[in-house]
């Protein structure tokens, strides 16, 4: 699967592809859409956004009660941190689809010098080091 692709996007809207676990070498996290829980690192194993039995849908905006406090930490937390909204990606899905979204990701988190994806945990490009 390449980075920026559908089967990535997680519940909560968050794109695996764009995760420095995904995108790292060395013992690379699958994806929360794995069908082997097993290979996922501990926070995302255990991570209760995308285990709820509440959500009737692929998204969390398919839950009679989002978004819910948790998904509101969430996003807050990537907001400031990471400069990326959860809540945001999720309207953008629910809106215009997943595979425009997806297009506008591949856009967005391209590094503008050599191509490579951009992590959302790193605030420079992993391959030439580029801030961003």
């Amino acid at each position: 699967m390449t980075p920026l692709s559908p089967g990535l996007i997680a519940p909560c809207g968050m794109n695996c592809g764009l995760c420095i676990g995904y995108l790292r070498e060395k013992n690379r996290c699958p994806g929360c859409r794995t069908e082997d829980a097993g290979r996922l690192p501990r926070y995302c194993a255990g991570c209760r956004i995308r285990t709820c039995e509440d959500r009737t849908g692929d998204y969390c905006y398919d839950c009679a009660g989002y978004p819910c406090p948790r998904l509101r930490r969430l996003d807050k937390r990537y907001t400031t941190k990471y400069r990326m909204s959860m809540l945001e990606n999720l309207r953008d899905i629910q809106e215009r689809g997943v595979a425009a979204f997806v297009e506008q990701e591949e856009v967005r988190w391209r590094c503008p010098q050599c191509g490579s994806i951009l992590s959302v945990h790193r605030d420079r490009c992993p391959r030439c080091g580029r801030a961003w």
